[in-house]
């Protein structure tokens, strides 16, 4: 059986190799991304990530036999990425020859962010050598994104897991994450910015919008909520302060639309028998960024607490060890006893050596590293300066999208703006996740995405491509 396998896997890779670069980057990202929730994450003890992340670096190889010049590879926040990239090489490097941490232990605890960060300039030379190629990976995944759509509105319906992303308990409610709701969002960001400025659009594309919020607003996560009415309303202002081409201007007429897509959203929510939960979650919410008590008292208080205290606390550590380049690249199997001894914050470790510890009675054990606020990761990781370069990379990126917004093409303009809204929504869910840390290849493409944009086909490839409208999300009909 071990044989068969082993023939059937190298009979994949062989297919893999021989497909266009396009499907080969489509294919790689996918797999990076859990596969979409549509397989379990590990898969006969292999992290289904590695495997993408080989399929994303043999991607990477072909294309790299190609040669063409690459325009803007001086922009700010390319330049600051390069930076970055440089520099957790070399605390890669400090953990494994000062640290003395075990090699391959550093590698697995750097993959995702190294990686994950260097498939930005995968994904621009696929943009750079193939026409056609942004336009194709984005029709792509809004195809596979709206027919998974249902599948996770289906498990709300059925109160059952159908995919293999985050479906469990929270309080009185099941909270469902799936892993694809960035990518999801992204063209949401595209389809409301038509919408605000009477550009057409198709009805695939306003279903698209209303099963997408009802996932959000499913998620029953309080930052999720905040982070994305605070984006709704940078994209608002953008276009009110005119931002934009000088044909693109927010048009207020479509207010009533927008108002007809929220109360088709909150009857659903109402009929489905969770807009109760929906509000005090959001209520919440505001209480906290407010400063007053919380509906839900010490629950929600404890969880924003808590992370404060996570950051605090390794923020503290790093300053003491080594605030330059702080712990390095330490996998949590190296994290000395001394060292987990001083953790008051943190989440619990749940691998099944662990657990089996737990159910023999012994006391429970706080990670080092922690999902729940992705800045103190940063901070372990790569110490002040990798925050310093992180924080310059983001001020760049906004910099340059408000400096040259109106000199947007206008084929481009609404998914431009749409890659960069979700950078931000990525940058401020930091607070209580870890885009920038784990599944880093999610805003490396958004960030790519965006340099395309900004560049435009015309720019990049022939005379002939110049004037071609750009056409992401599929037309119906």
């Amino acid at each position: 059986m071990l044989y068969y396998a082993i023939a059937g896997g190298l009979l994949g890779l062989i297919g893999f190799c021989v497909l266009p670069p396009r499907i080969k980057v489509l294919i790689a990202f996918v797999v990076m991304t859990s596969c979409f929730d549509v397989t379990p994450r590990i898969i006969a003890g292999i992290d289904v990530w590695d495997i993408g992340a080989l399929l994303l670096l043999i991607a990477w190889g072909q294309l790299a036999l190609f040669h063409r010049k690459t325009p803007g590879s001086r922009v700010s926040y390319v330049v600051v990425l390069q930076l970055l990239v440089g520099w957790m090489g070399l605390c890669l490097l400090w953990s494994v020859l000062i640290y003395d941490y075990p090699a391959l232990n550093s590698v697995k605890a750097s993959r995702q962010m190294i990686l994950g960060v260097l498939s930005f300039f995968v994904f621009r030379k696929l943009f750079v050598l193939d026409d056609g190629a942004y336009e194709f990976l984005m029709k792509a995944l809004y195809l596979a994104t709206f027919g998974l759509l249902p599948v996770c509105l289906t498990q709300f319906a059925l109160h059952q897991p159908i995919l293999f992303g985050l479906y469990r308990a929270y309080d009185d409610v099941t909270r469902s994450l799936p892993v694809f709701l960035p990518v999801v969002l992204l063209f949401v960001w595209m389809i409301l910015s038509k919408v605000l400025t009477a550009t057409r659009i198709s009805v695939h594309e306003l279903v698209y919008v209303g099963m997408a919020i009802a996932i959000t607003v499913l998620t029953f996560t309080r930052g999720i909520y905040l982070v994305v009415l605070f984006v709704f309303g940078v994209m608002l202002v953008t276009l009110a302060i005119k931002k934009s081409p000088e044909s693109i201007r927010l048009n207020f007429v479509v207010a009533p639309m927008m108002l007809i897509l929220f109360l088709v959203g909150g009857a659903g929510l109402y009929f489905g028998g969770y807009a109760e939960k929906v509000i005090e979650r959001f209520t919440s919410a505001v209480e906290l960024v407010v400063g007053e008590k919380a509906a839900t008292k010490t629950k929600n208080e404890d969880t924003y607490t808590g992370r404060l205290g996570i950051a605090k606390e390794r923020f503290r550590l790093v300053l003491a060890h080594n605030p330059v380049v702080g712990y390095g690249f330490i996998h949590e199997d190296d994290v000395p006893r001394s060292l987990r001894t001083k953790l008051k914050y943190g989440s619990v470790i749940y691998t099944p050596e662990y657990v089996e510890r737990y159910k023999a009675g012994y006391p429970y054990v706080l990670a080092f590293h922690s999902a729940d606020i992705g800045w103190a990761d940063i901070m372990i990781n790569t110490g002040c300066v990798g925050l310093a370069l992180w924080g310059l990379l983001f001020a760049a990126l906004i910099k340059n999208f408000y400096a040259t917004a109106r000199r947007t093409s206008t084929a481009y303009y609404h998914a431009r703006l749409a890659h960069f809204l979700q950078i931000l929504v990525g940058l401020l869910l930091m607070v209580e996740s870890n885009t920038f840390v784990s599944l880093v290849q999610i805003p490396a493409l958004m960030l790519a995405g965006y340099w395309y944009c900004a560049k435009g086909q015309g720019a990049l490839h022939s005379a002939h491509t110049a004037t071609a409208p750009m056409d992401v999300i599929p037309a119906s009909g």
